[in-house]
């Protein structure tokens, strides 16, 4: 799937933070296409980590070298890995 090439991993998030400071923060680097922040199905609680998908691949590319602070937290940004592919 295409727009998987601009998929990055966003990792210790703050529960603070929503998808739309997680929107916000990284439209600064390109087109945000979709901002998720992940949630215990039971609770409803943020996870502590999300995905961003740039409607420019070349975006996250960039997005992945530099230090991000979202909220007070260092978040790390990594290549999103399909499930089928961890292993």
């Amino acid at each position: 799937m295409e727009s998987d090439l601009g998929k990055l991993f966003i990792g210790g998030i703050s529960w603070d933070t929503d998808e739309e400071r997680l929107r916000d923060y990284f439209s600064n680097y390109g087109d945000v296409v979709e901002a998720v922040i992940m949630r215990d199905r039971a609770t409803g609680r943020a996870r502590g980590f999300g995905f961003i998908v740039f409607a420019d691949p070349c975006v996250s590319e960039r997005v992945i070298m530099e230090k991000h602070i979202i909220d007070g937290r260092t978040v790390e940004a990594k290549k999103a890995v399909p499930r089928d592919d961890q292993q």
